[in-house]
């Protein structure tokens, strides 16, 4: 399958498809299995960059990735060009393929720190900040952005202008305003007025809800990669369905149930090797959540799923339910997903 490659600053990614940050779920056992299915490069949950200068254990927690998410940024939030740098500097001692800074989260409390989105309504400082980790690293730095901190202040193209000058080796652009959160229809003219005029390569991200939209964003924008969060949820798969289609194969057919189940049991196995059973049950849930969503007469299931206590009673109950429904046999290489061995304790 010959999967078209995205050259992106110094990294020549096998595949133009890429695991979006998102706060709360991509931990490595979700970049993992994204790998596995996949994506051409995986980014860190964001990281707060005053609980990293505090020396905040749980932050580098999440920092924490195996070999196999390799191509990984960890990406980070400030709202100073001092922290910036020195964030930089401790997150390059973890070794990772690059680092990622946030200007596109639009949560209050993070905009009320400075930090995220904020920096929208302030290009000369977010070019100060861009330049003093790019200053303080070897490595690679890029940025994500929103369109602008509202339809009146939509300054994408002038922040990627800066960026560019500031030392970035990319951008990132969700299609979207501060002021829309998650709301709305992603507007991707916006990333093609970008990816017209910048001059270095941009990720387009926004409402790519299935494998068909990667191929439309980047027909329609020229963008050199597509970013992919909230659809990768429970759904992996998604990385090879666009790959596919990107390689002008006949679109591949959804995953069946059996493939459904041993990816979540493949993710719950790691959760719980990255961090013990009792909150790898507890962070699974959401997960689990998704990898039910649009089968049928699954709502019975998800209440359950969200009480049970232990991994073997979570793990027995999605066995049941996947495989009572039609159509459980894997399809594909049946070596993408590792099938592994559960006991009662």
């Amino acid at each position: 399958m010959m999967i078209p490659r995205a050259r992106l600053g110094p990294l020549d990614l096998e595949s133009p498809v890429v695991l979006a940050p998102m706060a709360g779920y991509t931990d490595s056992p979700m970049r993992r299995l994204a790998k596995r299915f996949g994506a051409g490069l995986v980014f860190s949950e964001m990281l707060s960059g005053e609980a990293l200068r505090r020396g905040s254990l749980k932050t580098l927690e999440l920092a924490r990735f195996t070999p196999e998410e390799r191509p990984i940024f960890l990406q980070f939030v400030v709202g100073t060009p001092e922290t910036a740098a020195e964030v930089a500097r401790m997150l390059e001692s973890l070794e990772p393929d690059g680092l990622d800074l946030n200007f596109g989260c639009p949560a209050r409390k993070v905009v009320q720190s400075s930090g995220g989105a904020a920096l929208l309504r302030d290009v000369p400082l977010l070019g100060k900040i861009v330049e003093a980790a790019v200053k303080a690293t070897r490595l690679p730095v890029s940025l994500k952005i929103r369109c602008g901190w509202d339809e009146q202040s939509l300054n994408a193209v002038e922040i990627a202008h800066v960026a560019a000058e500031s030392g970035a080796m990319w951008i990132t652009v969700h299609a979207r305003t501060r002021s829309d959160f998650r709301t709305g229809k992603a507007c991707w003219e916006w990333i093609g007025q970008v990816k017209e005029r910048a001059t270095i390569p941009v990720i387009g991200n926004g409402d790519v809800r299935e494998a068909v939209d990667v191929v439309a964003l980047r027909k329609q924008t020229g963008c050199d990669a597509v970013m992919i969060g909230r659809a990768a949820i429970g759904y992996p798969f998604i990385f090879r369905e666009a790959n596919a289609l990107l390689a002008n194969q006949a679109r591949l057919e959804t995953a069946t149930p059996e493939q459904r189940w041993q990816a979540a049991r493949q993710q719950l196995e790691w959760m719980i090797e990255f961090c013990g059973e009792e909150r790898a049950v507890r962070h699974f849930r959401k997960h689990a959540i998704s990898y039910l969503r649009g089968l049928p007469h699954s709502a019975s299931v998800k209440d359950e799923v969200v009480r049970l206590p232990s991994a073997f009673r979570v793990l027995h109950r999605l066995e049941s339910y996947f495989l009572s429904l039609p159509n459980t046999s894997a399809q594909g290489d049946p070596n993408i997903v590792e099938r592994v061995s559960w006991e009662k304790n």
